[in-house]
Parts: C-alpha cells; sequence; structure tokens
C-alpha cells in the first residue's frame, strides 16, 4: 500500500489518528460539559470575574483524554494571548525531580522576551516615579548631606526605589532589580532566572544567591504570577496578564518517585498556590480510576482547598459526540483541498459505525486506534476513490 496515495485520497497533510496528541493537533476529548466545567474554572480567576484562585483536579482512566483536556486548554489561552500558561506533560522534568526544576522548566516555557516585554511598563514606572521624587528629596535634604551632591543624589535614588519596590511587592521587592536588568538586556538577569547568575551580578540585584533551591524558586514564580497579574491603579497597561495557569500532567508519577523528590515537588506546588491567591490556577491531572489518588499523593492541607469537585473525564458514550471528536481530528490534518465531506474518507454513517464498534468506555485512545485500523484496513476502498461506508466496516478486524 502507497501510504502517500491514501494520504492524498483521504485529502490528509499527514496521518490524523494519533494517541498521543501531536501539539498542532489539539481537538477537544471528552463531553462538552466537561469542557464547559474547565472553561469555567478557568473564566473564573481573571480579572473582572471572580478573582480567586483556583485548584482543580482532572482524573479519568487510561486513554480517556486527559491529555487532550490540558493541551486544549493550553492552546486555548495561548491563543487569547492574556495568561501567563505553562504546561508540564510530568511533574518530574528532570533527570532528579524537584520543585526547583518546575519553576526553571516554568520560566522557560514564560520565555525570555516575553518576560522582559512583560515587565516593561513596571521598570518604567520605579524609574519614572524615582526621577519625580528626587528634586523633592534635594530640596528636604540638609546641607551637610549635600555637599557631595552626587553621593547624595546616588543613596537618594536607591532609597526611593527601594520604598516604591517595597510598595509593590513587599514579599520580594528585589525581584525588581531583576525585571529592570532583562529591560536592559543585561545577560545575567535571564541567567538569574534559567541557569546561574554570577555573584557580580546578584549583588548588582541586591541578592544574597540565585534560584538554588525550592525555596528560592518558589519566591521567585510566585512573584512573577503575583506581580504580572496586578492591577496597579498607578501604573497603565496593568495587569499585564488576567491570570496565571499552571497544567500538570501525569501526576500518578508521585507513586514512582523517591522520597525527597515527592516532598519537594508536592510541598512546591502547594506553597505556590497557597502563594498566588489571586488571579492563578493550577490544574493537576492522573490516570485513576477515582479521585482518592490524589488523597495519596497530596496533603490534607491543600486538598480542602480544590475548588470544585474533581473532574472524571467521561469517555464518549454517545456516538455522536465520539464522531464528532474523530471528525475534528481529521480536520486539522487535511491538506488544504476540499475534502467531499468532514468525515471523509469515511462516510457519516460509517464513521457512526466505528464509534458502535468501539467497546465501553469509549476513550479517546479506543477511538483514535480503532479510526486508525478502519482507515488502513478499508485502505483498498478509498484508494478507489470511494469512502468507507457500514458495509466496508464489516470486514474490518481488530477493534477494540
Amino acid at each position: 500500500m502507497d501510504n502517500q496515495q491514501l494520504l492524498h485520497k483521504s485529502c490528509f497533510a499527514r496521518a490524523p489518528f494519533h494517541v498521543v496528541p501531536v501539539d498542532n493537533n489539539i481537538v477537544w476529548a471528552g463531553s462538552t460539559t466537561i469542557k464547559t466545567e474547565l472553561l469555567r474554572i478557568v473564566k473564573e480567576v481573571r480579572h473582572s470575574q471572580l478573582e480567586l484562585s483556583h485548584l482543580a483536579l482532572i482524573y479519568g482512566e487510561y486513554g480517556s483524554g486527559k491529555t487532550h483536556a490540558l493541551k486544549y486548554l493550553r492552546d486555548h489561552l495561548k491563543r487569547e494571548g492574556r495568561s501567563l500558561v505553562a504546561y508540564l506533560d510530568k511533574p518530574k522534568v528532570e533527570k532528579k525531580g524537584s520543585f526547583h526544576g518546575i519553576v526553571k522548566e516554568v520560566i522557560k516555557q514564560i520565555g525570555k522576551n516575553p518576560l522582559r516585554a512583560a515587565v516593561e511598563p513596571i521598570v518604567k514606572y520605579i524609574h519614572d516615579e524615582t526621577q519625580r521624587e528626587l528634586p523633592e528629596m534635594i530640596k528636604k535634604a540638609s546641607p551637610q548631606e549635600t555637599q557631595d551632591m552626587g553621593n547624595f543624589v546616588k543613596r537618594a535614588q536607591a532609597e526611593c526605589k527601594s520604598n516604591i519596590q517595597e510598595t509593590l511587592y513587599p514579599r520580594f521587592p528585589e525581584i525588581f532589580n531583576v525585571f529592570e536588568a532583562l529591560v536592559q538586556d543585561d545577560g545575567q538577569a535571564w541567567n538569574y532566572f534559567a541557569s546561574k547568575a554570577t555573584p557580580a551580578a546578584l549583588k548588582a540585584f541586591d541578592l544574597n544567591s540565585g534560584i538554588e533551591d525550592d525555596h528560592d524558586a518558589l519566591r521567585a514564580l510566585a512573584a512573577i504570577y503575583t506581580v504580572l497579574t496586578t492591577k496597579y491603579p498607578e501604573i497603565p497597561g496593568t495587569p499585564v496578564f488576567d491570570a496565571a495557569y499552571l497544567l500538570v500532567d501525569e501526576m500518578e508519577q508521585f507513586l514512582e518517585m523517591k522520597a525527597d523528590e515527592f516532598v519537594s515537588i508536592r510541598t512546591g506546588l502547594r506553597d505556590l498556590f497557597n502563594s498566588c491567591t489571586e488571579h492563578f490556577a493550577l490544574f493537576l491531572s492522573a490516570t485513576a480510576e477515582n479521585a482518592s489518588l490524589f488523597h495519596g499523593i497530596l496533603e490534607e492541607a491543600i486538598m480542602v482547598r480544590v475548588t470544585a469537585n474533581p473532574i472524571h473525564m467521561s469517555s464518549h458514550d454517545e456516538v455522536d459526540d465520539g464522531s464528532r471528536f474523530l471528525t475534528e481530528l481529521m480536520k486539522y490534518a487535511r491538506n488544504g483541498t476540499q475534502a467531499p465531506s468532514p468525515e471523509h474518507p469515511f462516510t457519516v454513517d460509517g464513521l457512526k459505525e466505528v464509534v458502535e464498534r468501539t467497546t465501553a468506555p469509549r476513550t479517546a485512545r479506543k477511538l483514535i486506534q480503532n479510526a486508525n485500523r478502519a482507515w488502513q484496513g478499508a485502505a483498498d476502498v478509498v484508494l478507489k476513490g470511494g469512502q468507507i461506508d457500514v458495509s466496508d466496516m464489516q470486514n474490518i478486524q481488530g477493534l477494540t
């Protein structure tokens, strides 16, 4: 069989049926009710909405569409362009799992240039306010203080700047020094976030250390999330982002971690959620039969803050729902030529037959595998210019 010819006759640029979601082929997998619930949670943390923080737990059997759901939310948020969003395919992002490693990955996903652009209006405000207040400070200074005007101005500027930073974010005012250096294209500022800044740079930032442990990592990420989602009435252009979202998949990996990795990540996620009390949503997903898994891996202190009932990714038991899912997968694999119908190379009834012959529970994984088997198994029909109908499905074996 000529695969390229099969793709061409099917009006596909590439194979549409991938069990692991292709990043440029993310469609909703699951019931529309669950989609509506997740989007409600996404919306409620934003400015002008409830403006709180949400912790949402997603669970379901293997292949039920949890990864599709998280990637769908990620892409939805990125298209809107008003959110800080990061997706982790598992909690252990480095060879040795740690919350420190998670923070490094999240900041890398935000990116140097987007972060630089985001902090620019805040850095400009601090600079302008410092310059505005300086003449008044000089006017109030004693003759003795202004004998060495150069040193006095330097001290006055530093004091004024420090006071403004303390007002804007008292928990970690020094972060604005790093932001300022980032705006000035100082490479050491990005090194502070993504790798390791030099001792001289840390001294210039008025910091004792870089991001070397979980505590440092928590301070840095909480500062980024909080500052960039805060409405400062005195600073035009804020909030820079309406909300921040962290999506973590495969939380069942906790069960395989060493004790120190487990404690580091669990504690870090808890403390991050407790630190970001507004405009932050943490989505955690796991393969599990029920939500009790989360009680086994998360502390009760954070489980009591789950802001909605754990969300069960249900299967596509409705035939029309399963057909819609498969049709959407094919839509994003099209090669640009006009297909005879949205369901092509299947007929409407042929595609429904794929869904009906899928055994319960009809998970996204089963539907994808069966659609691929049917497409490949009836390739001769497609190559001859036909469409896969109910009668053609009778000859397809191996459907699960």
